[in-house]
């Protein structure tokens, strides 16, 4: 006799596992970068294929050249949207609005340069990440709410931009239009950029929560074999079959480290632009705040609506820059945790099979000789000391902007 609830229960959870809603999710994504001019090749999700097509290229040439055509009638034709959000309050307001739409429109730009210019590598790149996604999908179930937490921030990200344009197409001239629609263009691209690495990311963390999982039983298989060994034959045996698992954990940390620092150059022009463009809306978010509570927004050009919504964009954007930020803190914690484990090996009872602990010692000389950071181009190393660092900085400049306004305007 069956028990109803149980049954519906698991019809639920069949029909949830029938409908991989996350693999719907990452096929719109991919298209949406075919669509804004952010990818030139293709692949295949279900054979890791990555491969090069006549109308993807072409297409690809044509939405970017126009991209580059448009930018530059825009820079050289009469409009200048440069105050479309705190309109002409002083010199101080326009240097800060110029900066922040410059670092944006030079963040996509360099993107889609870069997409060219490192093609072949980002392909490579692409095909590794497929092919372990392939090898491994055990730990795919672990990512989907991250996943749809990340992709929906960025597009209410993008979605907010759209609404906040729309807002203002009443209160500015039609020829601010195109340029309006340029700069969500290219914030588009760099959002979607920045939501590929986080994905990549999200694919090493989940990798490497289930080496762990697999060192914790290696290592406490071998603990027990060394204060209970069997009979010599059976030792040998069980010594072999650790030592075979304990080097293919090695050699998957090796490839996921590669993978790292291969996303490491592939993305490091755009992180400068990303880092550049996330602290420098934070120095012009307090300062915006600032010159709002002093002038009001009414004196800046700027209705009570239009201010809800760029503080509720500032909002998802720092979120969508937080889950960025701690998905790399959260793979740097699990490499830390995997060298604690392999550290347990000095507490073994005795010695183990001369094979089994070459592979421990090899093991900890991989992780040891080869020191496992992130970093942006090699100047500067992504951690959480740097980031409050950062962050110090970040009040630090803006004191001295408002001090500034309060002493010249």
């Amino acid at each position: 006799m069956s028990i109803p609830g149980k049954t519906a229960a698991s019809g639920s959870i069949q029909l949830y596992e029938m409908v991989d809603w996350v693999s719907w999710i990452l096929e719109a994504v991919y298209s949406y970068g075919h669509l804004i001019g952010a990818s030139n090749f293709e692949f295949s999700w279900q054979t890791g294929r990555v491969f090069t097509a006549k109308s993807t290229t072409f297409y690809a040439i044509a939405i970017n050249s126009l991209m580059v055509i448009l930018y530059s009638y825009q820079w050289i034709g009469p409009t200048n949207e440069m105050n479309l959000v705190f309109g002409k309050e002083n010199q101080l307001h326009e240097c800060v609005v110029i900066i922040i739409t410059g670092m944006r429109i030079s963040g996509g730009l360099v993107t889609v340069l870069n997409r060219w210019r490192q093609r072949s590598q980002i392909m490579d790149l692409t095909r590794n990440v497929l092919r372990l996604f392939l090898n491994r999908p055990q730990p795919r179930k672990m990512a989907r709410w991250r996943i749809s937490t990340k992709l929906l921030t960025g597009f209410v990200t993008d979605l907010l931009q759209v609404i906040i344009t729309l807002d203002a197409v009443g209160r500015v001239n039609s020829q601010f239009y195109m340029g309006m629609a340029l700069q969500f263009w290219m914030s588009a691209i760099l959002n979607l950029a920045v939501s590929q690495h986080y994905l990549i990311m999200l694919l090493i963390l989940t990798q490497y929560q289930q080496l762990n999982c697999e060192l914790r039983q290696v290592v406490d298989e071998s603990r027990e074999l060394s204060r209970n060994p069997p009979r010599q034959g059976v030792f040998m045996t069980r010594c072999c079959s650790l030592a075979d698992r304990l080097e293919s954990i090695a050699q998957l940390q090796s490839q996921l480290q590669s993978i790292v620092h291969q996303s490491d150059r592939v993305f490091g022009v755009q992180g400068i632009t990303v880092y550049g463009g996330y602290y420098m809306t934070m120095v012009a978010t307090a300062y915006l705040t600032y010159s709002i509570l002093k002038n009001g927004y009414e004196e800046m050009h700027m209705t009570f609506k239009a201010v809800i919504l760029s503080y509720t964009w500032w909002l998802v954007y720092y979120l969508d820059g937080a889950l960025s930020m701690f998905v790399i803190f959260f793979v740097l914690d699990e490499h830390k945790k995997m060298m604690v484990l392999l550290e347990e090996r000095t507490l073994f009872a005795a010695d183990l099979d001369v094979r089994l602990e070459e592979s421990y010692e090899s093991f900890q000389l991989q992780v040891t000789r080869n020191p496992f950071k992130m970093e942006v181009m090699k100047l500067y190393e992504i951690n959480r000391s740097r980031t409050m660092a950062m962050f110090a900085s970040f009040i630090t400049h803006s004191i001295y902007l408002i001090q500034y306004d309060m002493e010249n305007f």
